[in-house]
């Protein structure tokens, strides 16, 4: 009976795939691996240092990197350059336009796959950073002097512009509905860089990618947990996850730039399912709901995009009410100083480790599929019918992801990704309560919600091969 599997219809896929076993099990497997994982941290590790001086492996100096990373930059300028040249100037299907797959597919999954598992490529690559200190270095160089003087970063804002950036940015992706259009998508770019250069210009370079640019503190985020940085003068081998362990809690707005990438992703995955399609039925069953949805059409307003974004906002706040209501439970299980606020940012990159899996379940179908559209758009950009490297008779092939590969990846990445985060969890614990006991007592609510997402996470992954 435990091997039992319902009929399964693999929409997702394009082939049939039964899960070799029902989904509760997998569910159930996945949140016990937590549990004993958490166990296993608090039978065997009991010193508060446990997880600080953690070893590291010098690969090479960066001195020795710099020509290729020359290279790297003028190839970043040149991407950027050709990508917006196509969205303007290329043929308007997204098919055979460099533009649609460059930003969704290769740029901010690719990106965020490299940054997660080896480094912060796009701190190097960035074209808007590389083409902002070209103009500096031109401006010195015909005038003898610096750009003009700065505007003083209010320190208050933290990564406020931050988050509001990507927030627009994952509307654009999951809600617009013109995001596949070539010549729109390039004015969302250029207007995007033209604010980034804006606020390098008022604030400065660095002080504005470090607060402002939505995409450095992105990937910035997933680089923690990378194994490779670069550390006085030198690039460096550490343990996955070693970057999040941090004497100093972060502030408030990066707690929330956080919780709005995770939230953000499982949004992507959940707007698919069939009970998100019941919830959007149920609004438009509403009276009160359809009325007002009506009248805002009236305005010229789309009333799928309305309801898309109402829910879009709504994740994060979501997410952000349960990681305070645990922090709470938290404070109230364990004697602390510290306030509900305070415990939250202390244990907000724990959350990385799952951040970094969700992306890497979610979008490892996306990244092997649409991405094989670079190969054919990379010798004819503009669709005008080009073969600049031979590559343009290439056949994508969308099946080149078997569903049995996709699913045990899927689980496999997201399971470790919490245990990860349990481990980082409770040393960040043993730094805020001290003893070991109230370390313990403390991150019971916090293997809660570990729990509690795995569940969410697997059960929206599954859909498309349960659904």
């Amino acid at each position: 009976m435990l091997l039992a599997a319902p009929p399964a219809a693999a929409h997702g896929f394009g082939q049939r795939f039964d899960l070799p076993l029902p989904l509760w099990l997998w569910v159930s497997a996945a949140g016990a691996t937590i549990v004993l994982t958490f166990a296993a941290i608090a039978l065997f590790v009991r010193e508060r240092s446990f997880g600080a001086g953690h070893p590291q492996l010098g690969l090479l100096e960066l001195d020795r990197l710099r020509p290729l990373a020359a290279l790297l930059r003028l190839a970043g300028v040149m991407v950027f350059v050709v990508t917006l040249c196509a969205g303007f100037l290329g043929v308007q299907d997204a098919y055979r336009n460099l533009i649609t797959p460059m930003v969704w597919v290769l740029w901010w999954v690719g990106f965020a796959f490299v940054c997660a598992l080896l480094g912060n490529l796009w701190a190097l690559v960035n074209p808007l950073n590389t083409l902002f200190i070209w103009v500096e270095g031109l401006y010195a160089a015909l005038t003898g002097s610096a750009l003009p003087r700065k505007l003083p970063y209010p320190a208050w804002l933290g990564v406020w512009p931050a988050v509001v950036l990507f927030l627009g940015f994952a509307w654009a992706e999951l809600v617009w509905r013109d995001k596949d259009v070539p010549a729109y998508l390039a004015r969302a770019l250029l207007g995007y860089a033209s604010l980034t250069w804006i606020g390098m210009f008022l604030y400065g370079r660095e002080l504005w990618l470090k607060n402002g640019e939505a995409f450095s503190v992105a990937f910035d985020v997933l680089a923690r947990f990378a194994p490779m940085h670069a550390s006085q003068g030198k690039l460096v081998l550490r343990p996955p996850g070693a970057g999040l362990i941090m004497d100093q809690p972060v502030r408030f707005p990066f707690l929330v730039f956080v919780l709005l990438m995770l939230a953000s992703v499982t949004f992507d995955g959940f707007k698919e399912t069939p009970l998100n399609q019941q919830i959007n039925t149920a609004m438009q069953g509403s009276r009160s709901i359809a009325s007002l949805l009506f009248e805002l059409s009236e305005l010229g307003f789309d009333e799928s995009q309305l309801v898309a974004t109402a829910e879009l906002i709504a994740f994060p706040l979501v997410f952000l009410a349960a990681f305070w209501l645990t922090s709470r439970v938290m404070k109230a299980s364990a004697p602390t100083p510290l306030s509900v606020t305070e415990i939250a940012c202390a244990f907000v990159l724990t959350l990385v480790p799952i951040a970094v899996a969700y992306h890497l379940a979610h979008y490892f179908s996306l990244l092997l599929t649409a991405g094989q559209f670079i190969i054919p758009l990379a010798s004819d950009p503009f669709g005008f019918g080009w073969n600049i490297f031979g590559s343009a008779k290439y056949k994508v092939d969308l099946g080149i992801v078997s569903p049995y590969v996709f699913w045990y990846s899927a689980v496999t990445i997201i399971v470790l990704g919490h245990v990860i985060a349990v481990v980082l969890a409770h040393v960040a614990a043993l730094r805020v309560f001290g003893s070991r006991q109230g370390a313990l007592v403390s991150q019971l609510p916090m293997m809660a919600l570990m729990v509690a997402y795995t569940t969410l996470s697997l059960w929206i992954l599954a859909q498309p091969i349960v659904g």
